[in-house]
């Protein structure tokens, strides 16, 4: 097949391999070495790129967009009620829902007012304000099961309008396949019942994806609304977004110029919106400011491990700026997987007060530990560019159940208790699934393989290039870039891929001949 290929197709083919044949090399020295031999990645990646092409030769070229057909017309409040009654027997396991990660601590900013951004303000005030109610009502167990009910609807109502928008694009069967996949694919299940504010982001984000191949395709003014209302709650869900489209948006403006016009106001538009709302949010809470040690990450791992593992490299003067950052020293509790247990002891106001001075500390300890600096990078990263063996990371694919984390000097109630109705499948699940990621379980385990799930998101990209499709291209181009921002952050975690597996179906739809653009 790669025989007959040339120009574009051949390019795509080789660049493609090339990526996953760097993917493959690197991600299996971490996996199994937990260090990054260089030159032997780079060796192994280069025998492994015309191979890889050599697959994706024959896999791209069944791509192509399919022929009209006749087929019966898909009904969008039908899809929407077949998903939401798939999601209806998890919520029996986990009834009253899964209020585990981040939920104490956004409940104690709705109790006790003192609001933060470092979580959305949106989700921690239609939470808090839910689980507020319940309490109102004499069981906190009634505002969460208020909340997860009103989460699996909204994730539903999303999943069901993207089918429509797939059904508009690329016909009735897509759409039903699509339909399908979001209802039965078991992670959607886990998630509709899971209270965080990744589940409504990636409906809406999905939602935002699928409008936007729909501008490309004819716009219309119902579709600047949708996409500017959809855009605008994604940005609010997640600032992940925000950083995505703004990139997203100074790539298209370059490269569609006046024929991607439509789709950059609208995205232009969603971005005000977002940005408008946070805003307005954050004023009427008085909200103060996050902490920035999320988007420091890579920085204090590479950090932690080069005075963990390399201390006799560095000077007296860069071991002490290190000690500042991490008082106690607790670059002792540098985790490859995971960089929560440093990151919650990272002094951000020291860091604050002489950025200068800590930035330049940090590429002076890169100069001398450059390799500790890409083996804590690729540590950290590997699971969401490498479909992995085992899941390895510090901490649960899937955090499920209730969280303990209630603090008595704000919590003087009964916070909310697991009432599920079949108690040992949600054990089994809570540890063969949310712990484990089911790698467990063979050929299952494969399906929640974060690196398989980033893998296919992929491919779908490279089809679009493959077939020469570049509206449609970019806009793929955004779940692209939001993985970009999610490769900075502290763990590679099941939540987090979360709004890929959502974006899937609309990737995968291939256009009907007539209506490719």
């Amino acid at each position: 097949m790669m025989r007959k290929l040339h120009g574009r197709k051949l390019a795509v083919c080789l660049l493609g391999g090339a990526m996953y044949a760097l993917f493959a090399a690197f991600g299996w020295q971490a996996e199994h070495d937990g260090h990054i031999h260089l030159g032997y990645a780079l060796l192994t990646a280069a025998l492994l790129v015309w191979p890889i092409a050599a697959l994706l030769s024959v896999l791209l070229e069944r791509g192509y967009t399919r022929s009209m057909r006749q087929e019966k017309r898909f009904r969008t409040g039908w899809a929407f009620l077949f998903i939401l009654a798939c999601y209806v027997p998890m919520f029996g396991v986990a009834f009253p829902g899964s209020f585990a990660y981040d939920v104490p601590y956004q409940l104690r900013q709705v109790v006790t007012g003192a609001y933060s951004t470092h979580h959305p303000l949106l989700h921690t005030l239609l939470l808090g304000g839910l689980l507020q109610l319940g309490r109102a009502l004499g069981n906190m167990d009634i505002g969460a099961a208020i909340y997860t009910a009103v989460q699996m609807g909204l994730l539903a109502g999303c999943f069901a309008l993207t089918c429509g928008s797939i059904a508009r694009q690329c016909g009735a069967r897509a759409a039903k396949r699509a339909a399908v996949f979001f209802a039965l694919y078991p992670l959607h299940m886990v998630m509709a019942v899971n209270a965080t504010k990744d589940v409504l982001f990636g409906g809406f984000f999905a939602l935002t994806l699928a409008f936007l191949n729909e501008m490309n395709a004819k716009p219309t003014r119902s579709l600047y609304a949708k996409i500017a209302a959809c855009g605008a709650l994604a940005v609010m869900l997640r600032n992940n977004m925000a950083y995505a489209a703004l990139a997203w948006l100074a790539l298209w403006s370059v490269g569609s110029r006046r024929k991607g016009r439509n789709a950059a106001l609208a995205m232009l538009l969603a971005l005000a919106l977002g940005f408008g709302g946070n805003a307005a949010l954050k004023s009427a809470t008085h909200a103060a400011d996050g902490d920035m040690s999320e988007m420091l990450s890579w920085p204090i791992q590479q950090l932690a491990r080069a005075r963990l593992e390399d201390g006799d490299k560095l000077s007296d003067a860069e071991k002490a700026a290190i000690d500042e950052l991490m008082p106690g020293e607790a670059w002792k509790l540098y985790d490859p997987t995971i960089s929560d247990p440093v990151k919650f002891e990272f002094d951000t106001q020291a860091f604050r007060a002489d950025m200068k001075k800590y930035t330049g500390i940090w590429l002076s300890v890169g100069q001398k530990c450059a390799g500790t600096y890409l083996d804590a990078a690729v540590a950290l990263i590997y699971p969401f560019f490498y479909p992995y063996r085992e899941y390895r990371v510090s901490g649960y694919y899937v955090q499920m159940g209730m969280s303990e984390a209630y603090d008595a000097s704000w919590c003087d109630f009964d916070p909310p208790e697991s009432r599920s109705l079949f108690p040992r499948v949600l054990t089994s699940l809570m540890w063969r699934f949310g712990a484990k990621g089911a790698m467990q379980m063979p050929v299952i385990g494969w399906l929640f393989n974060t690196g398989v799930i980033v893998w296919t998101m992929l491919f779908f990209v490279f089809r679009e290039i493959y077939w020469g499709r570049w509206k449609r291209f970019g806009a793929a181009l955004l779940p692209v870039l939001l993985w970009g921002t999610y490769l900075l952050g502290p763990v590679m975690a099941g939540r987090y891929i979360y709004p890929f597996v959502c974006v899937l179906p609309v990737l995968a739809a291939r256009p009907e001949r007539k209506k490719e653009a």
